[in-house]
């Protein structure tokens, strides 16, 4: 048997020797190799972290004390220490782990995550709700280099260091979040990791105190106020004890013996403490240690091969502001740590004086994005739609109240698959159709993708391209985009129904129309490619048919309920059905089987379109295809 198997929690960690352990942080990092190898997943950050998360669940005693994950996408080995090894192998996929902390999956996962800066607020919450019911028990979060960046953190790091409470911050200094680390603070960290100096002088100060005998470790105790004078002078700075942290560090994140003697004093202590631990992200397995940014996240995959993503409309998108930007030396990008998930990488190559990574600061990010163009440069914002969330106010107020040219390109649209209900772009068409002076788009493929992308960058005001994390549709005959234009995309002579579809939608809905023609149905299918402003000559055209809307986005708020509004107000008399995604956050599983749950599918839309005419089964299409 090995010892992993025989690992349950803290408890059972505490009864190996140190070789032992080891042996089991290789364990650890082969399951979940063999795993992410079938399933996909977050790889080099939880390769990164196994020996930290061995430390930790040696020294705290969990579920009992709380165990914070910054993002989550570092909480494999907790999982696979918690109980959950004969589970692991249903990670990512529909009814299985989820690959971030879930508090419903396990009393160890003390809160759930999957976008950053949440950990230390956290954490400081359940220190001060102990406090207020008079528990006892002691919190850790766990910040990777990254997160530890982002603005909430260090909001939280002021609140935290001032309060005096028992709350430990691991920082995971692997120098890298998605793409490579920048700014003022990721060079600090630099300097903390490289100062050779300092660490040869700890290491020899610390070993000759304690061998000297009978009053060694007394003396070595006594010295540790010097130890960190010198420290102060030779790392240019002491930016953590300044906020009210204890700083241990930095440490090697990969030597169990000193992280488990570290955290110790860190628990003993009784305060804000900060515990500085250089990881290496990849670390074990060489093809991730050499590219740890091409997998941090990986689509299942072979481990002797290399993981190759799939084309889709980031490629697109990628490719396109490049040759935008050779005809044109206003175009620049900006990113929040995304890089390479958001296709500009070669952009930051080809143009890095027209590139800009913010690190993990959205909101920095749309209000840079606002000065940009505020200064005559045309700024193209590549983001997720799930952390676009996170930049909603600086959009209202800093972009669109200004009317300024700034373009989102908002990747990751709808659903996304086995990363699950934190990472759903499912709320982006809800937050952006009711902010005024934004023109808000959705292409139906790259092609389309790429014409808007050109439109956009000489259009007048903000401008939205929402596209999902998929494949790109086969192109069909697309035509210009002009102002207020939508396309019919599937013509019916005698049309009993109409679908509105926007973007990911209008495939799926093309499929549906032909397939209810087979059983009698006329159904006609526009590409609602221009979401916002609404064409009121379209809905008008349209009134009369009962009018079916698909978004990839939460029904309510979303398309179909500004397509019910604008007719109401225009006193169209339409019915109209919105069809998206249900009041309720969405599970992981693959994007096929959340788009089927939803009802999105191309079976899905044919069930929907047979009830609202009345023909809930083939034969009674063909009766109603007879009147």
């Amino acid at each position: 048997m090995s010892i992993l198997e025989q690992i349950q929690g803290g408890a059972d960690l505490r009864r190996f020797s140190l070789r032992e352990l080891e042996q089991l942080c290789q364990e650890i990092r082969w399951e979940i190799l063999r795993v992410v190898a079938r399933n996909g997943g977050h790889l080099s950050s939880n390769l990164g972290a196994v020996e930290l998360t061995v430390a930790l669940h040696y020294v705290y005693d969990l579920p009992r004390d709380k165990l914070l994950f910054d993002v989550g996408h570092q909480c494999y080995a907790h999982k696979l220490l918690t109980g959950r090894l004969h589970e692991f192998p249903t990670l990512r996929r529909a009814g299985g782990l989820s690959g971030f902390p879930r508090r419903q999956e396990s009393e160890s996962d003390a809160f759930g995550a999957g976008h950053s800066g949440t950990a230390v607020s956290a954490a400081l919450g359940f220190a001060r709700a102990a406090r207020l019911r008079g528990e006892d028990y002691h919190c850790v979060a766990l910040v990777g280099d990254g997160a530890f960046m982002d603005g909430p953190n260090v909001e939280a790091l002021n609140d935290a260091g001032r309060s005096e409470l028992p709350l430990v911050v691991v920082l995971n200094d692997n120098t890298m979040s998605i793409s490579k680390n920048v700014g003022a603070l990721s060079e600090y960290l630099n300097r903390l990791r490289s100062n050779r100096g300092y660490w040869r002088f700890k290491s020899r100060t610390a070993g000759f105190l304690k061998r000297i005998p009978g009053v060694g470790p007394a003396l070595h105790d006594a010295v540790y106020s010097v130890k960190n004078a010198v420290k102060s002078l030779l790392v240019h700075g002491q930016f953590f004890e300044n906020l009210g942290f204890t700083y241990l560090g930095p440490i090697d994140g990969h030597n169990l013996s000193l992280l488990i003697r570290n955290l110790s004093r860190a628990k003993n202590l009784g305060r804000p403490v900060l515990v500085h631990a250089v990881t290496q992200k990849g670390y074990g397995y060489k093809p991730a240690e050499e590219k740890p940014d091409k997998y941090h996240g990986v689509a299942p995959y072979f481990v002797e091969r290399e993981a190759a993503p799939a084309p889709g409309f980031d490629a697109c998108a990628g490719q396109t502001l490049l040759e935008m930007a050779a005809e044109d030396p206003a175009v620049c990008v900006i990113t929040a740590a995304m890089r390479d998930g958001t296709g500009v990488a070669g952009f930051a190559e080809a143009h890095p004086d027209r590139f800009f990574d913010v690190g993990i600061a959205e909101e920095h990010a749309v209000t840079l994005a606002a000065g940009l163009a505020a200064g005559g440069a045309k700024p193209f914002f590549a983001v997720y739609s799930t952390f676009l969330q996170r930049g909603y106010d600086q959009i209202v107020h800093d972009v669109a109240l200004q009317n300024l040219h700034a373009v989102f390109l908002i990747g990751h649209a709808g659903l996304v698959g086995e990363d699950g209900a934190t990472h759903q772009g499912a709320f982006d068409l809800s937050f952006l159709t009711h902010v005024p002076n934004l023109t808000l788009l959705a292409p139906s493929c790259a092609q389309e993708l790429a014409m808007m992308l050109r439109w956009a960058k000489d259009a007048p005001g903000p401008v939205a391209i929402r596209y999902p994390k998929a494949e790109s549709a086969a192109a069909h005959n697309i035509v210009p985009l002009q102002k207020g234009d939508w396309q019919v995309v599937s013509v019916a002579h005698r049309a009993q129904a109409v679908v509105f579809a926007v973007g990911s939608m209008v495939g799926p809905a093309m499929m549906a129309a032909d397939t209810l023609a087979l059983e009698g149905l006329e159904v006609e299918v526009v590409n609602c490619r221009k979401v916002k402003p609404l064409p009121d000559r379209m809905l008008e055209k349209y009134a009369r048919l009962p009018i079916v809307t698909l978004e990839e986005n939460a029904a309510l708020g979303g398309f179909g309920a500004q397509v019910a509004v604008r007719c109401a107000q225009l006193s169209l008399g339409a019915r109209v059905l919105p069809l998206g995604i249900p009041d309720a956050f969405i599970p992981h599983g693959t994007r096929a089987q959340q788009l089927a749950g939803c009802g999105l599918d191309v079976e899905g839309i044919c069930r929907a379109l047979r009830r609202l005419l009345g023909a809930d089964n083939p034969k009674d299409a063909q009766e109603v295809g007879k009147d």
